[in-house]
């Protein structure tokens, strides 16, 4: 366990982080929030999300849960022109520094009569959003080892906003209810997956050991972050935080990870990774990609809660299987449409989410990548 420390110290320093924020929340601005969202669903308005990199993906997690919970189809900020918002519409926004785009948006969105449902660090926005914007507060001394260029913020939100969105019900008593509920179900969750991981230490280091390869910069092959729905979030999460696996000394490039998230697949070739991601490990579309990347002569990992579903079996005899644990059922949503799910809840997306984060950090440590090397190559302010 011991070449895995890092691994363990991260997946517990993110999982207290959640319990930081939970403690800390205002819960009569949940009240607020839940109020405003059972309105919002009687009335069949809009919800439009908004925010930037990791921020928004994580939010992307919440639009799911609320769409599965009965409220219309929802559009990030970036797709409102297909549905312009309208007065009494909600715009959500998620943003750590509650800077930038997304609070340039949330202004406007006011100025023409939307309500504002906000997540942040950053408490000057109470001034201006006063009863419906969420503080966060993941950590009080955070931890750049732990999460080099920040992820502290933007998974919590990711918990916490999926707790929202599953939660919603008839009443603001039920909706706070549920709401304690799920988030326990989770806490619950990461402390059982610590003792699942400490047995499948051999899975991890697999991980790390298909990675590995990739970081030298004489490598030219891609990696690639494969899935669907909510795993394709997920995916676009990770590619981010991986992307950021550089490092250079003296000028010249001494590590260097090259990530492609879900676009560009047909450029697919022989020697590249695919790291392929399905709760129930029977998602048609996932398989799909399985077996296009095995015809390529690619290298293939797999993350499921079933090790003996059909891409637990594949990945297995390929390159590799975490089982990270999360998804109850094995049947996949993409290929079962009789069911129509209320309070769902995504376990398995979000420990997906943790343990991805963790093994980055792990990786990072391992090749002396630095928070200040990923500094070094994240996006230019003038694109923010």
């Amino acid at each position: 366990m011991s070449s895995l420390k890092i691994f363990f110290d991260t997946y517990k320093y993110l999982m207290n982080c959640v319990k930081e924020s939970l403690k800390s929340l205002d819960y009569d601005q949940l009240k607020n929030i839940f109020k405003l969202l059972i309105n919002t669903r009687k009335k069949n308005r809009t919800i439009i999300v908004d925010g930037q990199g990791r921020s928004l993906q994580s939010m992307l997690l919440t639009e799911d849960c609320l769409e599965h919970n009965g409220f219309p189809i929802i559009f990030p900020a970036i797709n409102a022109n297909v549905r312009p918002w309208r007065k009494g519409d909600i715009f959500f926004f998620n943003s750590g520094s509650g800077s930038g785009s997304p609070l340039k948006h949330a202004r406007s969105a006011k100025e023409d009569g939307l309500n504002i449902i906000g997540m942040t660090q950053n408490t000057q926005l109470l001034e201006e959003f006063p009863d419906t914007v969420l503080i966060l507060n993941p950590s009080q001394k955070r931890n750049a080892v732990y999460a080099p260029l920040g992820t502290e913020f933007e998974f919590c939100s990711a918990v916490i906003g999926s707790c929202i969105g599953s939660s919603v019900n008839d009443t603001v008593g039920e909706a706070n209810r549920k709401f304690q509920m799920h988030s326990q179900a989770l806490l619950d969750l990461f402390e059982h997956s610590v003792d699942h991981f400490e047995d499948h230490l051999d899975s991890l280091l697999q991980f790390i050991g298909v990675i590995d390869p990739y970081l030298h910069p004489k490598n030219k092959s891609h990696v690639y972050f494969q899935g669907v729905g909510r795993d394709s979030i997920i995916n676009h999460v990770a590619a981010i935080r991986y992307g950021h696996l550089h490092k250079q000394v003296g000028g010249k490039v001494v590590k260097d990870l090259r990530v492609i998230s879900m676009g560009h697949w047909d450029l697919r070739k022989e020697g590249d990774l695919a790291i392929v991601t399905s709760g129930s490990g029977s998602t048609s579309q996932t398989l799909n990609y399985c077996l296009q990347a095995f015809i390529s002569g690619m290298n293939i990992f797999g993350f499921t809660s079933f090790e003996d579903s059909d891409l637990g079996k594949f990945t297995n005899r390929v390159d590799g299987c975490l089982v990270i644990p999360g998804r109850k059922d094995r049947f996949s949503m993409y290929n079962v449409t009789l069911l129509h799910r209320r309070n769902f809840l995504p376990e398995f997306e979000l420990n997906t989410y943790l343990t991805m984060d963790s093994l980055l950090a792990q990786i990072a440590y391992n090749h002396e990548i630095t928070e200040s090397d990923m500094k070094a190559i994240h996006r230019l302010k003038a694109l923010e």
